[in-house]
């Protein structure tokens, strides 16, 4: 038989609040460092080119943090609501502060098929004291067309 040795219990108790103590102060230094603000991607405006449509998005980055990259997966649905694409769109580099404008094709897309459009998802995203799996939490999507555009 394996023998067993109890640990006296005021060192159980040290070690215990050592610990707790350490998560707190590690979730507080987290909870300081991480970025304030949102990363707001407007819907601007819906542009037929050709039998394509062209979307203009406006994006402003009101985070402290710069996103080295940030790739989105968008989904177009049709006026009934049927998936009609799924593009990957590139929203990044964009520095802490800044506004840009970017645009994409929607190829064999005409303007007046689009819905509505969703941010499905994050594909990549590399922001400076930013997890991967927090950066959809930080996009605020908004339109300023008839289709909407949310999450």
């Amino acid at each position: 038989m394996i023998g067993f040795r109890p640990v006296p219990v005021r060192r159980s108790i040290a070690f215990l609040l050592a610990a707790a103590l350490s998560v707190s102060a590690s979730g507080s230094l987290a909870q300081t460092s991480a970025p304030s603000g949102a990363f707001s991607l407007e819907l601007n405006r819906l542009d037929g080119v050709g039998g394509d449509c062209r979307v203009t998005l406006v994006e402003k980055n009101g985070t402290s943090a710069a996103f080295a990259a940030l790739k989105l997966d968008l989904v177009v649905f049709d006026a009934e609501g049927i998936v009609a694409k799924r593009v990957g769109v590139d929203a990044g580099p964009l520095k802490a502060g800044r506004t840009v404008v970017k645009t994409f094709d929607l190829k064999g897309i005409a303007c007046d098929g689009v819905g509505r459009l969703l941010i499905n998802d994050v594909l990549g995203c590399e922001a400076e004291g930013i997890a991967a799996d927090a950066c959809l939490d930080l996009v605020e999507p908004r339109s300023r067309v008839a289709a909407p555009f949310d999450k």
